[in-house]
This record gives structure tokens, sequence and C-alpha cells, in this order.
């Protein structure tokens, strides 16, 4: 599996921009993400977290670089940090019965707040079934590295499956999928701001055993082992498509928004362009796949949805304000992490069809405000999920690639 947030050959140019607006240079070009959003508050050396002594069943467990070791029983996907910002990415590969396969890199992500040093995490990378040894390296010895696999298993939960009405879509809540608080050091700060604009993300693993284990994995992930206290993402779609309420608003029956509002909690999935953007994350590996028609399905509704209540063009363009800074960048309304990011986020598969998924959203609006109206009329055909063939509408965004074989919503099994 190759990184799929390191920098990629662009066919459009996202402005070279920070938060203030001004033209980034140094460490960050660097990283090769310098894009809308970049250089922030976030800078210098991270704070060192001291890894607790975990029990058999805790979701956590370290792992040493530099030799092989055997996983945990209960370990579903492998994560990175570092204590100061890198440009190298780290490498990791997996022992099997059939062998030991080939390396994948595990680069900086993107995919973070805008309060936290750029370059100190990965992405998730999915520990295929059946391993028996895995083994970390990182060549910057400067950069502190740590390893550590996660669990998405849980403990049986009272409110197991619960859901509440986003919208007039069921979403299934934080208690539903099974969010741990207790493992928070330091909650997240709930900060609100007018909702600007929608941006789509493949969480670039590939899905475990169900649905709300890969959301407590990226939870357990992001909140703890990365520190910031919570979830990234506003919303979750898994290949079944359904949906999980993501960042906390401080209401489990108020996803995204405040409540009683339509001010949007401030989440971290695009880095350095967070304030007023929701961040949809469909989990799975959509580099040489796309997502599942299920999965289609529930983005086009959810981003129908959103876009009828905030009063948003789906098909437009805007000037985003940066709300701390004010900077302004010319962004899609309804956007792809790449397109404001260097980064290949969702996917090479995804974005040969987003365009094509994003064109049918208005059609979904309007059924949506027919049946609301209660308009005597055909309604609009239910948008149908476009086929693993080539795009139906073809351009620079979403030209026709060679995708690999097999089921979509499912990505190659890492390793071996």
């Amino acid at each position: 599996m190759t990184n799929h947030h390191q920098p990629r050959a662009h066919h459009h140019h996202p402005l070279p921009l920070d938060r203030r607006g001004f033209m980034i240079a140094g460490s960050s070009a660097a990283l090769g993400l310098t894009t809308l959003g970049l250089a922030s508050l976030g800078t210098g050396t991270a704070s060192a977290r001291t890894t607790p002594v975990l029990g058999p069943d805790e979701p956590f467990s370290a792992i040493p670089l530099g030799s092989p070791v055997t996983p945990p029983p209960a370990a579903e996907y492998v994560g990175m940090t570092f204590s100061r910002p890198t440009t190298a990415p780290a490498r990791v590969r997996f022992t099997s019965g059939g062998g030991t396969g080939r390396w994948h890199q595990l680069g900086p992500s993107s995919h973070c707040p805008d309060s936290v040093p750029l370059g100190i995490s990965t992405d998730l990378l999915r520990i295929p079934e059946g391993c028996t040894g895995i083994e970390v390296a990182h060549d910057d010895a400067a950069a502190g590295a740590s390893a550590m696999t996660i669990s998405g298993g849980v403990r049986p939960i009272a409110n197991a499956g619960t859901t509440t009405d986003f919208l007039g879509l069921p979403v299934v809540t934080r208690p539903g999928w099974g969010a741990q608080t207790s493992l928070v050091e330091s909650p997240w700060q709930q900060q609100f701001t007018p909702a600007q604009m929608i941006t789509v993300h493949h969480s670039a693993s590939a899905p475990w055993s169900t649905g709300p284990a890969s959301v407590r994995a990226i939870y357990r992930y992001h909140a703890w082992m990365l520190g910031w206290g919570d979830v990234g993402y506003h919303l979750i779609i898994d290949p079944a498509g359904a949906v999980y309420a993501g960042r906390d608003t401080g209401s489990d029956a108020s996803p995204v928004f405040q409540p009683g509002t339509s001010n949007v909690v401030t989440a971290g999935h695009s880095y350095a362009v967070n304030g007023g953007n929701i961040g949809i994350c469909v989990v799975g590996d959509y580099e040489t796949q796309r997502p599942s028609a299920a999965a289609q399905r529930s983005l086009v509704t959810v981003l129908a949805a959103l876009c009828q209540h905030l009063g948003l063009d789906a098909a437009g363009r805007l000037t985003y304000v940066e709300p701390d800074f004010g900077a302004r960048h010319a962004v899609p309304i309804i956007a792809q992490h790449r397109d404001l990011n260097d980064t290949s986020c969702p996917g090479e598969g995804f974005a040969a069809i987003f365009g094509a998924l994003r064109a049918v959203v208005p059609a979904r609006m309007a059924s949506r405000r027919a049946a609301s109206e209660d308009v005597a009329s055909p309604a609009t055909p239910e948008p149908q999920p476009l086929a693993p063939a080539a795009p139906t509408h073809a351009s620079a965004e979403t030209a026709a690639i060679q995708l690999a074989p097999g089921a979509a919503g499912t990505a190659p099994t890492p390793g071996g």
C-alpha cells in the first residue's frame, strides 16, 4: 500500500498558503504539503507521550522499532507518531505464513487539527489477518518515532447501535458505536463557527470486522494516541452505508452542529482549513478501489441533506474564509481533501468518480424537498451508485483510471 498522504502529482494547483494567507517556505514546504493550508499555530516540538502499562484486553500496544515483533492478538491497525515534524516516511512490513511481505510507507498526514504541529503523525495501516510479525523502521533518528497497534474491539456497551435523527437521516450516536471518553487525557474543547463547506475523505486504511470497530479504531487513534481528545471527522460512513456521528458537539442528539444552531463544531481533518468545514470520512482505502454502492448512496444523501439544510450550492464554489486569521481561498463547496492539502485523499479510485457523485447531489436535494413539501408529482429518481467502470462524466477531475480487481468498497489487505 502506498502512503496516501504523501505529495502527489497535481492536475490542478491549490494555493500554497497558510492560515494567515502568507506564502509558505521552509520545513512545511519540505513536507510536500504546501497547498491551501500548512503552517499554523501548531509549530515546534510535540509533547512527549507516556505509554501507560496496559492490560491484555486494552486497545493499545507499543511496538518497538527495528526488529520484528509478534502483534497482540487483538491488534487491528498500526499507527506512527513523531516527537518532532519529519519529512521521512516510516516503513512497516508484515510477516505471515506466506513469508515476509513488502515494505509499506507511512508518511506524514494532513488529517489533523490546526493546533498541532504538521508532520507528527501518520494515518492508520490495517494489519492483515493471519499476521504473525510486524516490523517498523524509520530513518530519521531525530524525529523520535513511536509505533503502536490499535484495536477497535470493545467490551459490551449498553447503547450499541443507538441512532439519532440527523436532518431526517439515522445516524449512529457516539454511545451507539462505543466512544470511550474515559481514554481521553485532555478533552478537545468545542469551538463553533458558521458552516462554509464540506470536505470528503477516505480513511486510507481497509475496514475491519464491523463498521463500529473501524470507527472506534479511528477514534482511539485520534483521541488518545495522537492526543487530540476526540475524533477528527464530523461524520463517518462505513462500507455498508451506515453513518456515524464523529466529533463531539456536546449533545448526542445533535451531530455536527452546536445544538439549536447551524454552527459547526471545529474538527481536525483538513490541516489549516478546519474551521467551518464539515469533514466526512468514508471508511476504506480507495487508492485503487471505489467505495461500495451503499457507501456512495449514503454519501450522496448526507451531502444533499447538509447542503439543503445550510442553503449551499452543491455544484458551486465559494471563497472560504479561515475563521481565526481571515485568509481567503477559492474552493469547491463540496471538496475532496486533495483540493485543500497536498494529498491523494480520498484516493485515486474515489477521485475518479467524485465529480460524478457530486453532480447528482442537486437531484437528491430536489427529491428531499419534494418529499418534505409533499408535492404531488413524480419523485426524482434515486441516484444510482456508479458502477466500478469509467465514470459517466469524464473530465480532468473524473478521468477514467485502471482499477484493481476486487469488490468495490474493500481494499487489498496489506502485507504478504
